[in-house]
């Protein structure tokens, strides 16, 4: 008799505690299904608001100060890239002039090498002829 009553009552502890399981996930269900329907009506109502015109005074005024900024931005921008433009053709007509006056600096090397090459050449015929 007693073992009867004692495998009775564990099985009722078994099915209380899978009831109790059971609970806990229909509750966790329960509170995201409520979170997600509160998710929604604030999504509808913003739409509702937006579609009726209530929110276009908000919406038209953030909108002016977005475009505002935005202008701001593309005339900064653009007094940016003007001053990098002149910087950049500054720095190309330089570039050009360092590059002239390099060739210029190697022709006269070479005049002044082939000048060397002469009076070398002189030198060694004077020498020459002192030796003789």
């Amino acid at each position: 008799f007693f073992t009867s009553v004692l495998r009775r009552t564990v099985t009722l502890l078994t099915q209380l505690a899978k009831e109790m399981a059971s609970h806990a996930a229909l509750e966790t269900q329960v509170n995201d299904a409520t979170e997600a329907a509160k998710k929604y009506m604030a999504e509808n109502e913003k739409l509702q608001e937006a579609l009726s015109g209530r929110g276009d005074a908000k919406k038209k005024e953030s909108t002016d100060a977005t475009e505002e900024k935005l202008k701001e931005e593309v005339e900064h921008l653009k007094a940016e890239l003007q001053k990098t433009s002149h910087a950049f053709h500054k720095a190309k007509t330089e570039v050009a002039a360092v590059k002239k006056q390099s060739e210029g600096l190697k022709r006269e090397y070479d005049h002044l090498m082939k000048e060397f090459e002469q009076l070398q050449q002189n030198l060694n015929k004077a020498e020459d002829k002192k030796d003789l």
